[in-house]
């Protein structure tokens, strides 16, 4: 069974009611946090919890939480800030954004093209299955490409060797199996820090199972960096045996935890999954949580990022200590806007703000944060961004007693009527191109 919901329906009374007996799978996981289940389910694969990269505090947030209605047969899934696909046992959840409409869960797409740069127009949205299995494949190289930059997994590998070049531990039972009479041969064994592993096999297998896909080769090959890292994986792995593909998966069922290579684990937990969505299992076992989701909160202002850094923006970044703007004198109290330039600071904002007529009207604790970073940094101005559900007629602004800066809300309008993909990237890149005309008349 599958079921589709939008993030944040808490404001939708009618929405993600459902019969008790139908989610039943889903009440051992309502509740608990997003830290929690990463760690109780190893093949549920968060962004960005899992990479450390979230200001939001994701991991202390659930995914959903069960609610009881007027009818005592059924209860309503409530969801928080958080899309994608999740899957307990034969029941699968969709998470789409609550700023799309339709079932074809354009926005989500979208945003993870940009954010992940692939550039694929003729995705499949009218099957769930295929669906879901090339949502999945399309993050590979985002992946790939956070691994390889830590270098090619390497870890120790033992060998068994029958020749001349003797050069670890003397296998004798082995070797009087296999040498006699000698022949000027030896068995030995040696035990060497190897690229080619369960790992990069594992990696290798997915590239081979990705070649054969409909999308499969333009994924592989969409940047020259990819290709490069591709190649490299290929290269690393000369003992490829594409019949050993069900040997490699089971070597990797457990997440291999290495103190440098931390990006492979991600990765790792991806490949699993495209090599084991094939047939579109979320999981195997009854209580088997599978899925891959993300915090809408992290995903609108890395796609805002796509926009505005070709505006000149700068984009700290906390993971990386880059950026930040610190309190106090003594350098202490470092914080990270989202984005600031020359006298404005910009906050992306994943709410619905675009039906506030006053700034003032926005959370509290919002408003403090920009507030913050607007003195901080003496800036004149400050904005929240935000999806908008139509067309902004006016920008709402206020200005600050002390010190005199002016705050507004500006957003990127989500495009409603298309009559395809391509044809909802077109519509959302002029979209993209309005909200920076209107950036620059508030600059």
């Amino acid at each position: 069974m599958r079921i589709n919901l939008t993030d944040n329906n808490m404001g939708s009374t009618n929405a993600g009611i459902f019969l008790h007996k139908d989610i039943s799978a889903l009440f051992p996981i309502a509740e608990k946090t997003i830290a929690q289940l990463c760690k109780e389910n190893e093949h549920l694969l968060i962004f960005p919890y899992c990479m450390e990269e979230s200001n939001d505090q994701i991991g202390n947030a659930s995914i959903i939480t069960l609610l009881n209605t007027s009818d005592p047969d059924k209860v309503r899934i409530k969801t928080e800030n958080v899309m994608g696909f999740i899957g307990v046992g034969n029941l699968q959840v969709k998470i789409k954004s609550r700023f799309d409409e339709g079932r074809d869960d354009f926005l989500l797409h979208y945003m993870l093209q940009k954010v992940m740069s692939f550039n694929l127009f003729d995705l499949n949205h009218n099957h769930d299955k295929d669906d879901v299995f090339d949502f999945v494949m399309f993050l590979f190289p985002y992946f790939l490409k956070n691994a390889m930059r830590q270098g090619i997994y390497r870890e120790y590998q033992n060998f068994r060797h029958n020749d001349a070049n003797v050069k670890g531990t003397i296998n004798l039972g082995r070797h009087i199996s296999h040498n006699i009479p000698f022949v000027g041969k030896v068995a030995y064994g040696t035990r060497e820090y190897a690229a080619d592993n369960s790992m990069t096999e594992l990696v290798r297998h997915t590239i081979e199972f990705m070649k054969s896909k409909k999308y499969g080769q333009s994924v592989l090959t969409i940047d020259r960096e990819t290709i490069e890292n591709v190649n490299s994986i290929i290269e690393h792995t000369p003992a490829y045996n594409k019949n050993e593909r069900n040997a490699i998966i089971s070597k990797n069922l457990r997440y291999k935890s290495h103190p440098y290579y931390t990006a492979y684990q991600p990765l790792q937990s991806l490949c699993l999954q495209i090599l084991r969505l094939e047939e579109i299992k979320y999981g195997e076992t009854d209580d088997e949580i599978c899925g891959i989701l993300f915090d809408g909160a992290w995903l609108w202002e890395e796609y805002v990022n796509t926009i505005l850094h070709n505006e000149g923006f700068i984009h700290p970044e906390n993971k990386r200590h880059k950026g930040g703007i610190y309190l106090f004198e003594d350098r202490s109290g470092i914080r990270y806007p989202d984005f600031y330039k020359d006298g404005i600071v910009l906050d992306a904002k994943y709410k619905n703000l675009g039906s506030y007529e006053k700034v003032s009207k926005v959370g509290r604790d919002d408003l403090h944060q920009l507030i913050t970073y607007v003195t901080n940094l003496k800036a004149s101005k400050g904005g929240f961004v935000t999806p908008l559900n139509e067309k902004q007629q006016k920008v709402p602004r206020s200005t600050l007693k002390n010190p005199s800066s002016t705050l507004f809300i500006i957003g990127i309008e989500i495009c409603k009527k298309t009559i395809s993909y391509a044809d909802f990237c077109q519509k959302m890149k002029e979209k993209e191109k309005a909200f920076i005309e209107y950036l620059n008349q508030q600059i």
